[in-house]
């Protein structure tokens, strides 16, 4: 019952609006009779209705323009034959759009192009011949009359579904997106402007006319949504029609004749330009869309990759630790062994009293206790990040050097701390030690390849204007220049020989460049290889 009544609704409304349109073009154009060569919106009004609301519209537009025509001194036949030809017309209209798949909200070039060929090459032919013989047959027209009026109730009923068409189907399918004040807002604007161009600068070349009202519809093309535009190109049909109606205007002959190709020519441009401009607009628009979601997962598939890759690197730098930690407990278990031992006799000698049970938990203390430190300081080595944090750059290399002070020694490896002042920096203290720890094992690495005395890795700070620079440099003989540029590149490793995963530099530069935006140099000097770390000046303070 409801689905009834509202499509009782949209005929009605739909009959109105068909009769009222082509009331007012009669009105404000002062013509009479039912063909003409301006603008016939009617056309349009029921072509729009019959796309998007289908087929049980015909009613509405039967209706409609059986008044129109009975009300222009037509009899009733001829009325109601021309009344079944538009709304057979419709019929069709709704096939064809069916057919060749288009989309009523006209978003892509091929909707308008098609409509279009539908309108010119099929629609308005069928309307403008079949209801020209009509007049033909029941004398309202004579024989010689009938090219001229079949051209122009063609060109009259293009114009206006051209125009009229796009206006609402845009308007039934994006109404809830409008701001209304906005909207009126512009439509005012433009049309004060076209005013002021027509009444007070006299424009009398439709050229300039186009020169001076296009680029600015084209900007609210760019700029607003479709439904703009085709509302001020229909409103300012109308204000043009109005001045040809007062002898004023560029399609106006100095004689008083009206020159209705250029008018109608004119608002073809605009419209097809307007809404040609507005889809290569919005395809432009849904491919930097496009682009920019397949930047975002570009960018979501390097984050999980890069995330992998610190995971690898922190499992391969686990496993040195877990080396470290064995050689560091080596001593203090072989001292608790000889503790046991030392108790064990004693007990089976009789010779364990007071003071070798003090002395024995005493001792066994301090070895259990360095071994818990060790197993606190890697457990807060590797502990995750989730926030910047304030530390000393000092402290933090110091506490790196303790974790890693006994593997070198064991390879003969010196290692030397140098720094004047203390330094305090915002960031993410444990990622800058692991970036700080994969330079080092670099240079231990390149250390033990070669056959060299006094081998040393060097740690200074210094100051380079305002950044601060962490320097780390061997005496290993420097970096190959065929390989200087890869050693930042993921996966790429010389030491293959001894499963290098190719991450440590890559993940160090990665943790500088992205965790501490900063920057990393490396170099060769007379020595060896140099790693600078830049931090900047802005991240970092003195403080001694």
């Amino acid at each position: 019952m409801q689905k009834k009544n509202f499509n009782l609704l949209i005929i009605i409304i739909l009959a109105f609006l068909y009769y009222a349109a082509a009331e007012f073009r009669t009105q404000l154009i002062m013509y009479t009779g039912i063909v003409s060569s301006i603008v016939f919106p009617s056309e349009g009004i029921a072509l729009a209705f019959a796309i998007h609301f289908g087929k049980r519209v015909w009613p509405g537009i039967f209706i409609g323009q059986f008044f129109i025509a009975y009300t222009n001194n037509m009899d009733i036949t001829t009325s109601l034959l021309i009344s079944t030809i538009n709304s057979l017309e419709a019929i069709i209209a709704v096939e064809l759009f069916k057919r060749f798949k288009l989309n009523e909200k006209l978003l892509e070039f091929r909707d308008i192009v098609i409509l279009s060929l539908l309108i010119i090459f099929v629609l308005q032919p069928f309307s403008a011949i079949s209801s020209n013989l009509v007049l033909l047959f029941f004398g309202h027209i004579s024989t010689s009359e009938v090219f001229s009026s079949t051209f122009w109730w063609w060109f009259g009923n293009i114009m206006g579904q051209f125009l009229f068409t796009p206006l609402l189907l845009t308007f039934f399918n994006y109404y809830h997106k409008i701001d209304i004040k906005d909207f009126l807002l512009h439509s005012l604007l433009f049309s004060l402007y076209t005013f002021i161009l027509l009444y007070f600068f006299h424009i009398s070349s439709s050229l300039l006319l186009l020169t001076l009202t296009l680029p600015i519809l084209l900007y609210i093309v760019y700029t607003r949504e479709t439904l703009y535009i085709l509302f001020i190109i229909v409103v300012i049909t109308y204000i043009f029609s109005y001045f040809m109606t007062n002898g004023i205007g560029p399609f106006v002959y100095p004689n008083g004749d009206v020159n209705i190709i250029d008018y109608n020519l004119y608002f073809l441009i605009l419209i097809l330009t307007t809404l040609t401009t507005k889809i290569i607009f919005e395809d432009q628009k849904k491919q930097e869309k496009r682009l920019e979601e397949m930047v975002n997962i570009a960018i979501e598939k390097n984050k999980e990759q890069q995330l992998l890759m610190l995971q690898q690197s922190r499992l391969a730098q686990m496993g040195e630790m877990i080396a470290m930690i064995a050689h560091q407990w080596r001593q203090p278990l072989n001292n608790l062994s000889l503790l046991h031992q030392l108790i064990t006799s004693k007990y089976y000698k009789n010779k364990l009293d007071d003071s070798m049970m003090e002395y024995f938990k005493n001792n066994a203390n301090i070895h259990i206790t360095l071994m818990s430190e060790t197993i606190d300081d890697f457990k807060n080595f590797f502990k995750p990040e989730e926030k910047k944090e304030y530390f000393e750059i000092n402290s933090l290399i110091l506490h790196i050097l303790n974790i890693i002070q006994p593997g070198l020694n064991k390879e003969g490896i010196k290692i030397i701390f140098l720094s004047k002042n203390t330094y305090k920096c915002i960031g993410y203290k444990n990622s800058l030690g692991h970036a700080i720890l994969n330079i080092i094992n670099n240079a231990k690495d390149a250390l033990q390849e070669k056959d060299i005395e006094n081998k040393k890795i060097i740690i200074e700070i210094n100051e380079r204007e305002d950044d601060i620079i962490i320097s780390i440099s061997d005496n290993a003989g420097g970096i190959d220049e065929a390989i200087k540029e890869k050693i930042f590149d993921p996966y790429f490793s010389t030491k293959e020989e001894k499963n290098g995963t190719g991450l440590g530099l890559y993940m160090t530069r990665m943790i500088i460049v992205e965790h501490m935006d900063s920057k990393i140099e490396v170099y060769n000097n007379h020595e060896g290889a140099v790693f600078n770390i830049i931090l900047k000046g802005e991240l970092c303070e003195k403080v001694t």
